[in-house]
């Protein structure tokens, strides 16, 4: 019972702030002028998140094979450091932000031998986006951090978020638009990310960080573009995701019957699921302010979906944070993981019986290999993470074929969200990270 009234209120929470998921209001207005009365981060895009704590921002765009066009946010180098290694970072101008890139400068190996630039590539989880990794001070944040030791920093965002509402031929408004989940993403949206950034860095290997979802991807990817592994050098999977079986959060009671809510959601065109708008973010942002008295159901949300917290996210900065998160995603991409959840099984997205029969030739999705991944992975966890449970974690640790780092995170209260945003995030996890990457590097 405790838990079915957690899950109604979540769900009171959202219809009160997010009245309609599918918002005509184009996400775009989040990049208009903030209000005065909330704090200055509330509203400021990623680049600009980046550009006011001092550091250099550039905005790319990738158009994926089926024709969505994503927007990466890049930190080329850090004010902070002299790159190390022989980094050769671009300096871009303000007018930088926008242009395509065929006509910018890249880095290359000399002829003198010497190495390539360090290159490291973040994607984000689900409904979030890049600006989960700026949202921090510079000595706190995860893409800052890596900045400042010398590596060339790329924020990936996936289709359906705030920065990949944009498609060659069809709009956010077209139902097909929505028609994709997690397993998409990895068929489509990583490997262009990826190829871009190589591409545009000059190197032929890049250092990947994953959290949760964005490890989800990274494995099922591995299996349908084997290839990709001579891509990257090393993956830090931070809460990974592969079985969800042993998920706390509230939100797991609905699996059962999930194929069911989504094909009503379907027929009902409810496609989008929690994108945010102007209004919305700064709504949210005001009630979950330090002179609000509903601001402690901010703190409540934040634990049940991640685990209870251990309070080491700056309260102060929780407005920022959920007027930037939740970003939208599909419903699809939502059903997808309960299907994690119901079926115990890291698998393809299950469209049931005859459609599976259709699209794969079997009656039930494919299994998806973690021996798929040859990468050398490192796995970040922590025990009150009510997502990527420490024994569904340990079960892909098991089954992933190379695993160099299996890091248990020393605090007992650490949840799933913190892994983001927590002020001790460096120094659990952050440093053992750069450590592993500098390994490879």
């Amino acid at each position: 019972m405790v838990v079915q009234l957690k899950l109604l209120a979540v769900t009171l929470l959202f219809f009160l702030v997010f009245p309609s998921l599918s918002s005509s209001e184009d996400a775009e207005s989040l990049r208009e002028p903030r209000s005065p009365k909330l704090h200055p981060h509330t509203l400021l895009p990623t680049p600009d998140l980046i550009r006011v704590r001092g550091y250099p921002a550039e905005v790319h765009r990738v158009v994926t094979e089926d024709g969505y066009i994503l927007e990466l946010h890049r930190i080329p180098f850090s004010p902070r450091s002299s790159p190390r290694g022989n980094l050769n970072p671009i300096q871009p101008s303000q007018n930088d932000v926008g242009r395509s890139l065929a006509s910018q400068p890249k880095n290359t190996i000399n002829n003198q031998g010497q190495k390539e630039p360090r290159v490291v590539f973040i994607q984000h989880c689900v409904l979030c986006s890049s600006a989960d990794f700026v949202m921090n001070d510079p000595n706190q944040a995860l893409a800052f951090i890596l900045s400042d030791a010398g590596y060339d920093v790329w924020l990936g965002n996936i289709r359906g978020n705030i920065y990949g509402r944009l498609h060659r031929t069809i709009t956010p408004k077209n139902p097909k638009f929505w028609e994709f989940s997690w397993d998409t993403c990895a068929r489509y949206d990583i490997p262009a990310m990826l190829k871009y950034v190589r591409t545009t860095s000059g190197v032929n290997q890049v250092s990947y960080i994953g959290h949760s979802m964005g490890t989800t991807m990274f494995f099922a990817m591995m299996n349908i573009h084997p290839h990709i592994n001579s891509w990257v050098r090393v993956m830090a999977a931070m809460a990974p995701v592969a079985y969800m079986h042993n998920k706390h959060a509230p939100i797991a009671i609905l699996s059962p019957i999930v194929n069911g809510i989504d094909r009503s959601l379907t027929e009902r065109g409810k496609l989008e699921f929690l994108t945010p708008t102007k209004s919305s973010s700064s709504l949210l942002s005001g009630l979950c302010s330090e002179m609000i008295i509903l601001r402690p159901i901010c703190q409540f949300i934040l634990d049940i979906l991640g685990g209870p917290s251990s309070r080491n996210v700056d309260p102060n900065y929780i407005p920022v944070i959920v007027a930037h998160t939740p970003a939208g995603t599909s419903f699809r991409t939502v059903t997808h993981l309960l299907q994690l959840v119901r079926d115990k099984r890291f698998q393809a997205f299950d469209y049931g019986p005859v459609t599976n029969y259709k699209v794969y030739g079997t009656e039930r999705p494919p299994r998806l290999q973690l021996s798929a991944v040859t990468v050398p992975v490192g796995a970040f966890w922590s025990d009150n993470d009510w997502v990527a449970d420490p024994r569904d974690v340990q079960q892909t640790v098991r089954e992933l074929g190379n695993v160099v780092v299996n890091h248990r995170v020393q605090h007992p209260s650490f949840n799933h969200l913190d892994f983001l945003w927590a002020e001790n995030a460096a120094d659990l996890v952050y440093r053992h990270i750069l450590n592993l990457l500098d390994r490879y590097n």
